[in-house]
């Protein structure tokens, strides 16, 4: 269950700026830092597996960068919005355009890829809600990994919304829209040893 400040406390972009670092996972939603709960060994490992898979194809094409939570996407300044995808890929173009990589502001243009790993708690709703951030930022592809199932439903985002583009299961491969030659075997991602 994910715990808030007390709704009285909005944080600005200028407080978030000036804080020391936090080392906790939380999304900021209208200025109100929403924390998470501790992720599971096998929700790490499927973090972590899929990390290694799109780092790989980063050394491959050397077109972007992968990066694993926490790493605050800034969704909108005011009220202060960011998200914490699970695991993100950025292409070098758009890497570009944000600060020095050991500034430890939120990056401030979207990355092509999020995947988020829905936990077994989290409401359609809240999966929703991020969902419509990152179409509000230009976000193009998400994968929704569900750990129980061992599934991955891909999405491709625009600005009409999201539309599923397929489902995959335990015995498929996962291929990408927006990473070009990308090719996973979903049982891979859900190896846990």
């Amino acid at each position: 269950m994910a715990v808030t400040l007390p709704k009285t406390q909005y944080l600005t972009y200028q407080d978030y700026l000036a804080e020391p670092e936090i080392m906790q996972r939380y999304d900021i939603l209208d200025g109100v830092r929403e924390f998470m709960t501790n992720p599971t060994v096998f929700h790490q490992d499927i973090a972590l597996n899929i990390a290694e898979m799109l780092r790989a194809y980063q050394r491959r094409t050397r077109n972007g960068k992968v990066i694993m939570a926490p790493c605050d996407v800034l969704i909108r300044l005011s009220p202060l919005r960011t998200r914490q995808p699970d695991v993100l890929y950025i292409s070098k173009e758009r890497l570009a355009q944000c600060s020095d990589k050991r500034d430890p502001t939120p990056l401030l243009v979207a990355p092509e890829l999020v995947v988020e790993i829905v936990s077994p708690n989290e409401t359609k709703r809240r999966v929703a809600d991020k969902i419509a951030d990152y179409i509000s930022i230009g976000v193009q592809e998400c994968w929704l990994v569900n750990s129980d199932t061992e599934t991955v439903e891909v999405l491709r985002l625009t600005k009409e919304g999201s539309q599923t583009v397929a489902r995959y299961n335990n015995t498929d491969v996962l291929t990408s829209q927006v990473l070009p030659d990308l090719q996973v075997l979903v049982s891979d991602i859900f190896i846990s040893e």
